[in-house]
């Protein structure tokens, strides 16, 4: 009985001894420290290492949601007032850009991204727009050769420039604006039309587009424009303003149009008169972004494969790549082909409607803020056929039915790209229509 009672006592001492070592190697370890390492390197090895730790510590993805918005709110806000030489290195070459914040800067400020037009620059361009808009916005005019802002390199100037002022300053992401004139409304217009989901508010001023990149502005349904173009400019025909009011208009996306019959002293009507600019003010202070419509309309060419909103066209039946150089040297990729088109509903209850044009594989991707992941998730796939000159729709089907676990490389990937706290997603589901079309048939 005597060793009975001493083996029972070493057993539980040794056991307590266990208990507390992974007790204090628990509360040791940094899951804070170990994101932002995540979010620093670029190696995947490293980050494959973060993940692996946070699934040994059991840091779920409520967590690690709560880690990352606090990331944002950590942002420094030491530098006020006007900027007007800052540098941004993009692949050993460095991009000028001018930036205003105001001195009473309070947390969650909004933002209006401005592009010049040809001739101009940022340092040339944000003192028209600080006088226009007072302390109500922090102010970010970029600046690239020639306005070229349609180009890669210039895309990429432009969201990374963004990326980098939110992580500097409290910026409110529901409420980031982009707005150019001339060549900035014809960037204004791309980015809007390929990144709708970054913006909470598009303003082409004096410019348009192509008829066909006209195609793409059906992307533009959750996102807001206010445009501003004057009937008698010389340089941007008003008819081609006119015609792509016309098919927001159809395509029911909200817009709002002013058209104004004013004359410049250089340019004609190619400028923005200051009368239009309350009106403007005004319509601004009114917008937000929304994050998650429950409708969306995607159209894609090669060149801008990326997720916006809750959904992503993956791959297309031979798509189109279509891209205008810019003044600097980069990667081409321009060819004929086809157009991606995809139309998707949120029905609610963890049920998914979705219709595509020339699309062999999509994702949804998935938030726990609108998901119940205790449930199977059901998505439904209808196939659209051209005929002739006639749309056919094709069969019907389940496409997917079954639970989703979530993934936080997933979840981390999403943030380290767009540092957008309201667009973070838990899980993403992929589904071919080429297998499912082929199931269907055989049905």
């Amino acid at each position: 009985m005597k060793n009975i009672l001493i083996v029972f006592t070493l057993f539980t001492v040794l056991a307590c001894t266990a208990t507390n070592k992974k007790t204090m190697v628990a509360s040791t370890y940094d899951s804070k420290a170990d994101i932002d390492l995540f979010l620093s390197t670029g190696e995947e090895s490293v980050e494959n290492q973060v993940l692996d730790r946070l699934k040994l510590h059991n840091v779920d993805s409520v967590q690690i949601k709560q880690i990352l918005r606090a990331t944002l709110s950590e942002s420094s806000q030491n530098s006020r007032g006007l900027q007007s030489n800052l540098k941004l290195k993009i692949k050993q070459k460095k991009y000028s850009y001018a930036l205003y914040v105001p001195d009473l800067v309070s947390p969650n400020m909004p933002m209006i991204v401005i592009m010049h037009g040809m001739g101009g620059s940022g340092a040339n361009t944000i003192q028209a727009w600080i006088d226009r808009l007072g302390d109500k916005f922090v102010i970010l005019c970029p600046t690239y050769p020639m306005g070229a802002w349609w180009s890669q390199n210039a895309e990429n100037f432009v969201l990374q420039l963004i990326n980098e002022i939110q992580s500097n300053y409290q910026i409110d992401p529901n409420r980031i604006f982009l707005s150019g004139l001339s060549n900035g409304a014809i960037g204004a217009y791309m980015l809007g039309m390929f990144y709708p989901d970054r913006f909470a508010g598009i303003i082409p001023i004096a410019g348009g587009i192509t008829k066909r990149l006209m195609s793409f502005l059906v992307n533009l349904n959750n996102t807001p424009l206010y445009i501003i173009q004057g009937e008698f400019d010389p340089i941007f025909p008003i008819a081609l303003i006119r015609r792509t009011y016309k098919i927001l208009s159809d395509f029911k996306s909200p817009v709002i149009y002013r058209e104004h019959k004013e004359r410049g002293a250089a340019h004609g009507g190619h400028f923005l008169p200051e009368s239009e600019v309350p009106a403007l003010i005004e319509w601004l202070t009114k917008q937000k972004r929304n994050t998650s419509p429950k409708v969306i309309r995607i159209t894609r060419e090669k060149n801008h494969m990326k997720r916006f909103f809750w959904a992503r066209i993956s791959k297309g039946l031979k798509l189109a790549a279509l891209q205008i150089p810019g003044p600097e040297m980069e990667p081409l990729n321009i060819q004929d082909g086809k157009i991606a088109t995809l139309f998707a509903i949120d029905k609610g209850n963890n049920r998914f409607m979705v219709r595509g044009k020339n699309v062999i594989e999509f994702e949804i991707y998935l938030s726990s803020d609108h998901i119940d992941f205790k449930k199977p998730v059901v998505v439904t796939f209808q196939s659209i056929q051209d005929e002739g000159n006639k749309l056919t729709p094709g069969k019907k089907f389940v496409a997917f039915n079954q639970k989703v676990k979530k993934d936080s490389n997933l979840l981390l990937q999403g943030f380290k790209e767009s540092r957008d706290q309201n667009l973070l997603f838990d899980a993403r589901i992929t589904i071919s229509t080429q297998k499912n079309v082929e199931f269907a048939a055989s049905q």
